[in-house]
């Protein structure tokens, strides 16, 4: 595994770094989150075309940069709470001279404060911005953690929380969120929910537990603002 991690650095230096050299005045993508451009992003997994070389950002993350710069307020204090902080995202928000930021996360040492989603120790209406992305397929009582995101999320104020919405798995249309607790190896999990660390695949249907937990849901399609 150390190995691997060697290889991918020095891939990720050459395209970042060196490969930029060799095109000329031809540049393919630009990442909006560190401004590198090249002839194309790297591959990851079974994508390509995917990851930046050079600040590690996916599409999603380059699509909530755009997104955040959209909407986040320069003008006014905020208080902004971020779950499971991504290094490009928490740069974006520590940008923001007018916003008191706060990342958490269960696991110690990755985020400025250790906390669990489902019992949060922080006082209701204390954030006026929530970013949660790609965290609720982790947790079973995701009921329980949606709760608590809206009861300490000030009225009126906005949370943006993302799962992976499936349409199809393993072949099969997804009509509804499928999840099994029966299954906690991670091995089952990785055949039934696609990532030995997920709990379920999500369908569309899964904006109801948002509803049910007291959130008004907006679908934003902002990414088909930049569709080419």
């Amino acid at each position: 595994m150390k190995i691997k991690n060697v290889i991918n650095k020095i891939k990720c230096f050459y395209y970042a770094k060196i490969a930029p050299l060799t095109n000329g005045n031809e540049y393919l993508v630009n990442c909006p989150c560190c401004d590198w451009r090249g002839g194309k992003f790297l591959p990851s997994g079974k994508r390509n075309n995917v990851l930046c070389p050079n600040c590690g950002s996916f599409e999603r993350h380059r699509l909530y940069y755009l997104y955040l710069k959209n909407v986040l307020p320069s003008d006014i204090k905020i208080k902004i709470l971020h779950f499971a902080p991504e290094k490009v995202i928490t740069r974006l928000f520590k940008s923001y001279t007018n916003a008191e930021y706060l990342s958490v996360d269960i696991d110690p040492g990755v985020a400025m404060m250790q906390a669990d989603i489902t019992n949060l120790p922080f006082n209701n209406n204390s954030f006026d911005v929530i970013f949660c992305s790609h965290v609720l397929e982790h947790i079973i009582d995701d009921n329980k953690a949606l709760i608590e995101l809206f009861r300490v999320l000030k009225s009126g104020c906005f949370a943006i929380i993302q799962v992976p919405i499936k349409d199809e798995f393993n072949g099969k249309k997804i009509n509804l969120t499928f999840e099994d607790f029966s299954i906690t190896s991670p091995e089952g999990r990785e055949k039934f929910f696609g990532q030995s660390d997920h709990v379920r695949v999500c369908g569309r249907d899964y904006s109801d537990r948002f509803k049910a937990a007291g959130f008004q849901v907006e679908i934003n399609k902002f990414i088909e603002n930049y569709t080419v």
